[in-house]
């Protein structure tokens, strides 16, 4: 059945799962799993959907050029590879439907928006772009794709919320995964992405020590990130280090690679050997830290956000360098990823004017790293692989006597990209 739409709005209750429709005062009415109402207006430019008062945003807007766009049919979307058929640049300007209607059926109405010729730019091997078009737009995926701030900020922390944490709060919580378990089944690995999607921080446990063992921990998120320290490295104190991670003095807090475009995502430290005295491990959550400052010093928190700072490797027949600012914020205004390596900054880059706030602020900054408070530090044993987020969190460790006993780990790389995707198929297969 068809409901046309002009510019009064049409209201339809009711629920979907039946498919039986009710004659009401003139009203159609439905079983419906999206909302108790939903009201759709059409404007000049965009439709307005009103979904019910118990809907989060209760109004989403559509605009004509983006329902075109984002049509789903086999025309504009290959059916096996999902791919996009056509350019968001071969949309005409200034588009309008000429009819909308609602569609009401038993998987859910649907809006059926029939267009003009010409609604998308022919192509030389796409003529039948220049003529009339009909997009049949499901109305439960159109609610998900709601682009205001509000619901994109409510999808992302859907999948991404982090938990702030200082040390205290992560020791009174510490949980890890068996390894039998990680590796041999999708709850374990589940359990695992979990724990880097909220804390940032996750401990497997009783892994076998073998050398590369590593890198089956690793590939269980996705493919191993070789960089020119190889698939995986060997953390240990050697004469003559090329970087204090191998040698057996303090290493301060830090994240690795930052002079790199694109920094790995995830880093993976496995014990093989610990048998020294001292080498503590030490975690801090970057985003506490920037969440203190954000909230005590507002401006500090600006200027960190807007001065790019220079990381650069020059060692070893390498010449690395990329220049990103310490707090990093996505489109949305919300901070996203932390970088800081203080022992790979190079000389500030900066208009004059930011130079001074910004040694202002980096200060502040690390005077609530230095907070002891803020620290989670524990002795990695043999079998233990520690996993963390390098965008995140930072880690050190402390010093110890190399003449004491053996220290030996192992470390490799995932790229963040392949956490997500892991995280979110394991997500809708839950």
């Amino acid at each position: 059945m068809l409901k046309r739409l002009t510019k009064a709005s049409v209201l339809l209750c009711g629920a979907l799962r039946h498919g039986q429709f009710i004659h009401q005062h003139g009203i159609r009415t439905f079983h419906s799993t999206i909302a108790s109402k939903i009201k759709v207006d059409r404007k000049d430019t965009h439709i307005e959907i009103q979904w019910g008062p118990s809907a989060s945003p209760s109004c989403s807007k559509f605009n004509y050029s983006w329902l075109r766009d984002n049509c789903q049919c086999p025309l504009c979307v290959h059916p096996s590879n999902r791919q996009k058929l056509h350019s968001s640049g071969d949309v005409a300007l200034s588009i309008k439907p000429e009819s909308i209607s609602i569609v009401e059926g038993g998987n859910g109405p649907h809006l059926e928006i029939k267009w003009p010729s010409g609604s998308l730019r022919p192509h030389a091997n796409h003529r039948s772009r220049s003529e009339a078009h009909t997009s049949v737009v499901d109305v439960a995926w159109l609610q998900k794709q709601d682009y205001s701030p509000q619901a994109v900020r409510q999808r992302r922390n859907a999948l991404f919320k982090p938990v702030y944490w200082d040390g205290d709060m992560y020791d009174q919580r510490k949980r890890s995964v068996d390894y039998q378990h990680f590796i041999s089944s999708n709850d374990g690995l589940r359990k695992a992405l979990e724990e880097l999607r909220d804390y940032g921080l996750c401990f497997i446990r009783n892994a076998p020590t073998k050398d590369k063992e590593v890198e089956n921990i690793g590939r269980r998120f996705g493919c191993i990130r070789e960089t020119f320290y190889g698939t995986s490295w060997d953390v240990k104190s050697i004469p003559d280090a090329k970087n204090i991670a191998y040698t057996s003095l303090d290493l301060g807090l830090h994240m690795d690679l930052m002079y790199f475009e694109a920094p790995p995502g995830l880093q993976f430290l496995h014990c093989l050997k610990n048998s020294v005295t001292g080498g503590e491990s030490i975690f801090l959550d970057s985003f506490k830290a920037v969440e203190i400052l954000k909230t005590m010093h507002p401006e500090d928190y600006s200027v960190l956000t807007q001065v790019p700072v220079t990381f650069h490797y020059i060692n070893d027949g390498h010449h690395m360098h990329f220049r990103r600012p310490t707090i990093v914020e996505d489109d949305l205004n919300e901070q996203r990823m932390v970088y800081y390596a203080p022992p790979f900054q190079g000389p500030l880059e900066a208009e004059e004017h930011l130079v001074g706030p910004f040694y202002k602020a980096f200060a502040k900054f690390e005077e609530i790293l230095r907070d002891p408070k803020l620290t989670y530090r524990m002795l990695l044993q043999p079998g233990d692989c520690v996993i963390f987020a390098n965008r995140r969190v930072l880690h050190g460790r402390a010093e110890f006597d190399a003449a004491s006993g053996d220290r030996h780990l192992k470390g490799a790389y995932v790229d963040w990209d392949d956490f997500k995707d892991k995280l979110r198929v394991l997500d809708v297969r839950k």
